[in-house]
């Protein structure tokens, strides 16, 4: 396997200077200083490098400050977007720094690329316990995309190619999400949001956090989930007619076989089905018209 570093820096906020800089590579070695040449040194002869936040953060301070190939000729894995596809139920997991609630660990990059590393680790540990048609559906949206790319290539993996893309996320999913969404459009056009997204399908847990950051870079993230989870097609298909059946969430989570009426008239049920279809409406009942539950 390809040798590679876990890098972390320490940036001045307002001059923009590196301050320290924390590195730890697979063999164990490991380098603290705020030497750009004894850092330059240091990951010299390696393949890939790896950090935390660090194709948006280190290595612009870096590529500053190294001149020449040094830099960009490593491959760049970067822990922060491997952590909600591979934790969507926890997708901060361990990294939390709280030991810099310790004094003698204030401002510790070393420390923290040893943080990158384990994390790493796990982040490869739980990729190889997803089912083989997971590992093929995020290789395939994934693989060329500067975020994921290097992963894909430090682990060596080879994808299923003998079914369709969008064949192999409906059989996945199925009876998950939709079978009518356009998954030809998210693939293309919102791919890491799609992903995300499927990551937080196939967890299956009602408590899973989508962290406010994914959000906000990946703004088709919630218009996505919604197409693929709660907007009835047309048509019909095995979700939208389990899942989104008003009479079947009646009695799932109320225990109840039939909606109230008041009079002849089907208050509850025309509110539900307009809620359902994402429809703007103004529920006004009559007393004992049965709000509550709508």
């Amino acid at each position: 396997m390809s040798s590679i570093a876990f890098i972390d820096t320490e940036v001045s906020l307002k001059t923009h200077e590196i301050l320290d800089i924390g590195s730890i590579k697979d063999n164990g070695n490991s380098f603290h200083s705020n030497s750009i040449s004894d850092f330059t040194s240091f990951i010299n002869g390696t393949s890939f490098i790896c950090g935390h936040n660090i194709l948006r953060h280190d290595l612009i301070y870096l590529r500053r400050k190294i001149k020449g190939p040094g830099i960009d000729q490593l491959k760049v894995i970067d822990t922060l977007f491997l952590s909600p596809l591979l934790f969507p139920k926890k997708p901060y997991h361990h990294l939390l720094k709280d030991d810099k609630l310790q004094s003698e660990e204030l401002n510790n990059p070393l420390n923290d690329s040893i943080k990158a590393r384990d994390l790493f680790n796990d982040e490869v540990t739980a990729f190889n316990e997803l089912d083989n048609s997971l590992k093929s559906i995020y290789y395939l949206v994934l693989n060329d995309k500067i975020e994921f790319r290097s992963f894909f290539e430090y682990i060596s993996f080879k994808p299923d190619t003998s079914v369709h893309l969008t064949d192999l996320i409906r059989q996945k999913f199925s009876e998950e999400i939709c079978a009518n969404a356009d998954l030809n459009q998210f693939t293309t056009q919102y791919p890491i949001d799609l992903v995300y997204c499927l990551a937080i399908v196939n967890c299956r847990s009602r408590y899973s956090i989508t962290p406010p950051w994914v959000l906000k870079n990946y703004p088709e993230l919630e218009r996505i989930m919604s197409l693929l989870r709660n907007k009835p097609c047309i048509t019909g298909c095995p979700y939208c007619n389990k899942a989104l059946d008003h009479h079947s969430g009646l009695n799932h989570f109320f225990g109840f076989e039939s909606f109230r009426k008041y009079g002849d008239k089907p208050l509850q049920e025309d509110a539900v089905k307009a809620a359902l279809e994402n429809k703007s409406f103004l529920v006004v009942f009559p007393t004992g018209g049965g709000k509550s539950i709508t």
